[in-house]
């Protein structure tokens, strides 16, 4: 834990209050007698000399904390647990802490330690490479003997969803130019997508089978391609009691679809559901759209990317006159005895990923958990040198930590992204690698992968219009019954301070039982962000 002096929070009457929406109407009554109570002159002697004015320095420290008790203490939080941890970066004085040594589900501030991980071992400019791999080049007539392999390295930005800004080109057509500029036109073996390179599960330790149906469960292999989703369209048929028309993308008769839906009368309910079950590449959509509605969008994830990557290079090959004579399949680490060596291969071509620094942007502007996971899966290949897993990644992770002076026993992680619900660290703990990450070379980096209070990435709606708008930088947490906000604000003193907001066992029921316009968790948190962000200096720095 971070190695910062406490001092006694000394009460004193607050010249500087909080903003009243945050305060009852008792804490401003007792502020204004406090405020008289000074004023008034003290009686003494008639021929006492007048007394030297003493020097008053009010702690608004005190302040901070009743303000902050008063937000947690609240009766609809009375079954959940709270965790705060707040420090001066400037001074190193903790300003508040409740259950600060305590574990905490981490839900995605365990992207925090990903990233910073990464940041510092593998470093901002690595590029991840693509290759594509045949065991000779072609002959004179242009014919490529034995298998053409797509073999993934974790890229995670392959095929960028087109829903995550600007439209990108398919990496797979530049890969089919660059196959034909090497001579080739026909393939006399198989189309191979190799995922091989992380020896591990598609499916992070800890994930529930509930999440891998939705995007952000999507599986983490070494060949992602469009995030490892496939965008669903869903149309209603020209007449009523027809099957809803279906349209994949990318890749339409790629992946197997069960149709099971209807259209149902003009003005009827609409109700679309997509489903996988674990390990299936089938998808089964059911439900009814109403005659003449707009068309629904669902993402859904795929099982088996690296077959279906090669099928959507199949098709990129097809398109620039390269014949494929054998079959498209998929192998994974299971399949290989030994990893496929590299050297023993001739690249026929090949895609880089942009630099890690844009990557690890996505990643926590986003709270994406595939490009984390695959971030923890990509240490974990440069520590074994060869291919990665999860168990080198946190070893990979155990060693930083310990270089950069973290406790162990303050952070419990078994995968990278905080999809796991077994992921535990303590406030204290985040504390600990927010301010050891102040101090390094890559501070202003690490800063600036965070989002920005009502500005981007998971924090753009949030905080609007208050004093941590544009100022607060934070990385949210949200699974079920779990809320975190974690980073850096600038209070209103200018004081630089470090926070770690968490909460655990927060069930949605309470929220309406505590009556009509019961704040919500995220509102609270929020709130207290706030009052760190309007926190004017201590005079006790």
């Amino acid at each position: 834990m971070v190695a910062v002096p406490r001092e006694p929070l000394i009460k004193a009457h607050p010249i500087h209050p909080p903003h009243p929406s945050l305060l009852g109407p008792s804490w401003r009554r007792g502020f204004t007698l406090g405020c008289l109570l000074l004023a008034a002159p003290l009686p003494g002697p008639a021929q006492a000399p007048p007394a030297q004015p003493m020097a008053f320095a009010p702690d608004p420290v005190p302040v901070l904390g009743a303000s902050i008790r008063r937000l947690i203490d609240a009766p609809r939080f009375k079954a959940a647990t709270w965790g705060i941890q707040v420090v001066s970066l400037d001074s190193g004085r903790i300003l508040f802490e409740y259950n600060a040594d305590k574990y905490f589900i981490t839900a995605s501030n365990a992207k925090l330690f990903t990233a910073a991980m990464a940041l510092q071992e593998l470093g901002p400019d690595l590029r991840i490479r693509t290759s594509l791999y045949g065991s000779a080049r072609p002959d004179a007539d242009g014919v490529l003997a034995g298998d053409l392999v797509l073999f993934g390295r974790g890229d995670p930005t392959l095929m960028r969803p087109w829903h995550d800004g600007p439209f990108q080109p398919d990496p797979l057509e530049a890969l089919a130019i660059q196959l034909r500029a090497q001579g080739v036109r026909t393939v006399q073996g198989d189309l191979v997508g190799d995922d091989s390179f992380f020896a591990e599960p598609p499916y992070g330790p800890g994930w529930e089978w509930e999440d891998l149906r939705f995007g952000y469960g999507a599986e983490a292999t070494a060949l992602t391609m469009h995030h490892n989703v496939v965008d669903l369209w869903v149309y209603p048929a020209p007449a009523a009691g027809r099957p809803c028309f279906l349209f994949a993308q990318p890749g339409q008769d790629l992946i197997p679809l069960r149709n099971d839906t209807s259209t149902g009368a003009a003005g009827s309910e609409p109700g679309i559901r997509a489903e996988r079950l674990p390990g299936e590449q089938s998808i089964r959509v059911t439900g009814s759209l109403p005659l003449g509605a707009d068309p629904v969008r669902l993402a859904v994830t795929v099982h088996d990317s690296a077959l279906w990557s090669a099928g959507l290079l199949r098709r990129a090959l097809a398109r620039h006159d390269i014949q494929l004579l054998g079959q498209v399949r998929s192998v994974h680490f299971q399949d290989r005895g030994v990893p496929l060596d590299p050297a023993r291969m001739v690249e026929l071509g090949h895609l880089d990923s942009p630099p890690l620094l844009e990557i690890l942007r996505e990643l926590l502007k986003n709270s994406d958990n595939l490009y984390a996971q695959l971030t923890l899966l990509q240490a974990g290949a440069r520590r074994s040198g060869g291919t990665g897993t999860v168990h080198q990644g946190l070893l990979a992770m155990a060693a930083w930590m310990a270089r950069a002076g973290l406790k162990p026993e303050d952070t419990v992680l078994e995968e990278g992204s905080g999809l796991s619900r077994k992921n535990l660290v303590k406030p204290g703990g985040l504390i600990e690698l927010l301010v050891t990450m102040d101090r390094q070379p890559e501070a202003a980096a690490f800063l600036g992968l965070l989002p920005i209070a009502g500005v981007d990435g998971s924090l753009r709606h949030r905080m609007e219009g208050g004093a941590a708008q544009g100022n607060l930088r934070a990385k949210t947490g949200t699974l079920r019954n779990t809320r975190a906000l974690s980073g850096y604000v600038t209070s209103a003193g200018g004081e630089r301070l470090a926070f770690a907001l968490m909460l655990n066992n927060d069930h949605e029921e309470p929220r309406r039982s505590a009556g009509p316009g019961a704040p919500g968790s995220e509102t609270v948190l929020d709130a207290i962000a706030e009052l760190l962000a309007r926190f004017p200096a201590s005079a006790r720095q």
